[in-house]
């Protein structure tokens, strides 16, 4: 979009009605799914999210704002029925011995194919100028669609969740325990959206870093979260969730903080060698810790709230990017420092990590309870 000549503050505007369609798609869609199977919305997804982005491509090729904002949308109810879905799946007919490994492999997928896309995307610009930005998107669009291939290959037979009637939703469901475990994700989503959706603005503008070698850091960072993914479960196990989710993710944090600092001094050669270092340990660090987070939030709530607080974290996720795109949007118009608003995402990660520090003390309470 950059180089169709929008502007970043009409990026993130647009960029955000993909996430305000998933805050009101999500719970709804938790109500419709429950005690139904999850396949069939599973490859729905897998099918539209590849023709949705081919689209918008297409849009943005043809500088039509009014269709980009449209697809945005349409993006984000694509993307839904995959991403809210899969963590029930995994936890309603997985194993309960390997449920920490299957969150961790769910994430790592995910990791992998920004590994691959990332390097793609700075290995084939330099073996010919064909390979634009534009037309590595439709590469990876294209290559989208062999997830409907995997998505049909699960089982037919599957275990289906308890079905809540829609008159019972205020009593049936553990609200208490739902909104305890999502304040956490909505103090962090909150604050990760002034910053992590557009980070690749911050190494443009700030060091001016084109797309290619940021796909190439990009690509390395994704690798230490894919290598680190198989090594959180044996963590979780040998020191639980407190090492593995507050300690690791304290790390991340100072490591964004220091990478905020570097606008201080981006006319040094160290400044962006700072960013780079720490931009690749933050992202391992922070990413690592969320199938644990996942889990444990997933755990908390209990086999018939998990459809819900799947779909809440993901209308969280989107409500509050959506919220921050916009805010984000209004400081950059402002020209407000890259390094001030990235401060705004360290203070709120400082608040909800210090809360899954009380909901790890909750779980481990509520664990002994029940022997």
């Amino acid at each position: 979009m950059l180089d169709h000549g929008f502007k970043d503050y009409e990026i993130t505007s647009m960029v955000g009605n993909r996430y305000l369609t998933v805050l009101l798609c999500a719970l709804p869609l938790a109500i419709i799914i429950k005690g139904k199977k999850l396949k069939p919305f599973i490859v729905a997804g897998s099918i539209a999210s590849p023709i949705v982005a081919l689209l918008l491509i297409w849009g943005i090729h043809m500088h039509n704002t009014e269709l980009i904002r449209m697809l945005m949308a349409l993006w984000g109810i694509a993307f839904s029925l995959v991403q809210i879905l899969v963590l029930p799946y995994i936890l309603l007919n997985g194993t309960k011995d390997h449920e920490t490994e299957s969150i961790a492999l769910f994430f790592s997928a995910g990791n992998f194919t920004l590994i691959v896309t990332g390097l793609l995307s700075y290995i084939l610009p330099q073996l010919h100028k064909f390979f634009s930005t534009e037309v590595l998107l439709i590469i990876y669009s294209v290559m989208g669609f062999t997830g409907v291939y995997f998505a049909k290959k699960l089982p037919e037979q599957e275990t289906i969740g308890t079905k809540i009637p829609l008159i019972n939703l205020h009593t049936d469901y553990d609200w208490d325990l739902i909104i305890q475990a999502a304040i956490p994700t909505f103090i962090i989503a909150f604050g990760a959206g002034f910053t992590i959706p557009f980070i690749n603005l911050f190494f443009k503008s700030v060091h001016n870093m084109d797309a290619a070698p940021f796909s190439l850091m990009n690509s390395v960072a994704f690798a230490l979260v894919v290598v680190s993914a198989f090594f959180i479960p044996e963590i979780k196990r040998r020191f639980g969730y407190q090492v593995a989710i507050t300690l690791v993710q304290s790390f991340a944090i100072v490591a964004l903080f220091a990478m905020g600092t570097t606008e201080w001094y981006k006319g040094y050669p160290a400044g962006i060698i700072v960013a780079v270092v720490t931009f690749i340990i933050r992202q391992p660090l922070m990413n690592m810790a969320g199938p644990m987070t996942s889990e444990l939030t997933l755990n908390y709530v209990g086999e018939k709230n998990r459809e819900m607080i799947s779909a809440l974290g993901a209308a969280i996720w989107s409500g509050c990017w959506f919220v921050s795109a916009k805010l984000f949007s209004m400081l950059r118009e402002a020209d407000i420092a890259y390094s001030n608003i990235i401060f705004i995402t360290v203070g709120f990660y400082i608040i909800g990590v210090a809360w899954y520090y009380w909901l790890i003390k909750a779980h481990e309470k509520k664990a002994r309870a029940n022997g």
